[in-house]
């Protein structure tokens, strides 16, 4: 049973009146998969959405199969994330090595001016101030 009437076929009253899906299941898989939507998906939508389709109008199935294939893509969508082209991470990576190499030669001064100080300091004799 065809959830959808053929176009030029509906009756004025099919927008108000439930309509009875003998196989509510099934057919909402392939009105899924006749709107793009993978079978991984729609199998289990579909299994939780069978008890909730008999009696709805057929604007209303519209109304859910238009929302499921909204939800169909965003969650495509959700595990394509926008990847950085390889030349922007070498860049990348590149400016953080030259970061590093500034904090690098940062260190080594301060640490040389600190040896300093404990060499100046380490060979003067203790000296009694009046």
């Amino acid at each position: 049973m065809r959830f959808l009437p053929k176009r030029g076929r509906r009756p004025a009253d099919a927008e108000a009146e439930p309509v009875s899906r003998h196989a509510p299941a099934r057919d909402l898989r392939a009105d899924l998969a006749r709107r793009g939507i993978s079978g991984s998906f729609s199998e289990p939508v579909a299994s939780r959405l069978a008890t909730r389709v008999d009696g709805l109008t057929e604007a209303q199935y519209r109304a859910l199969l238009e929302g499921v294939t909204a939800a169909y893509g965003v969650h495509r969508d959700e595990g394509r994330a926008p990847q950085p082209a390889p030349a922007e991470m070498q860049r990348l990576i590149q400016d953080f090595a030259v970061e590093l190499q500034k904090l690098d030669e940062g260190l080594r001064l301060l640490s040389t001016y600190l040896l300093r100080i404990r060499d100046r300091t380490a060979g003067e004799p203790p000296r009694l101030v009046h």
